[in-house]
């Protein structure tokens, strides 16, 4: 069975790049365009990934990601920004992701990050 991953980004193109980087390299991958839609599909579906934009407008990646410790068996987080910010990697880390996907990345990258986290499923 595939590896279920949900992509969370407010820009559509980025969102549709990764959802087809992921896609070609064998994952099962569902979208959110915002936080509210990630923290509905988090509860009602099974994911082994997520990869979560920082800044969204209203609830940002850092919000989802605090709200998500209400939530029973979530899933590692990747968060995917441009921010390398010292102060907001801090309190990602803190909030408990797993790591980060600099924007802009490759396919390679983006692959490769992701099996990281999942190495059960190499």
């Amino acid at each position: 069975m595939k590896p279920a991953i949900l992509v969370v980004d407010d820009d559509d193109s980025i969102r549709e790049v990764i959802h087809a980087i992921l896609t070609q390299a064998g994952f099962q991958v569902a979208v959110a365009a915002n936080g509210e839609a990630a923290i509905a599909l988090l509860k009602r579906s099974r994911f082994e990934l997520m990869l979560l934009d920082v800044h969204m407008p209203r609830m940002s990646g850092l919000e989802v990601l605090a709200a998500m410790k209400q939530i029973a068996d979530t899933p590692p987080v990747l968060m995917v920004t441009a921010d390398s910010q010292t102060a907001t990697v801090r309190e990602a880390l803190s909030l408990g992701c797993s790591g980060y996907v600099a924007k802009p990345f490759t396919p390679a990258t983006l692959v490769e990050r992701v099996r990281r986290v999942l190495p059960q499923q190499e």
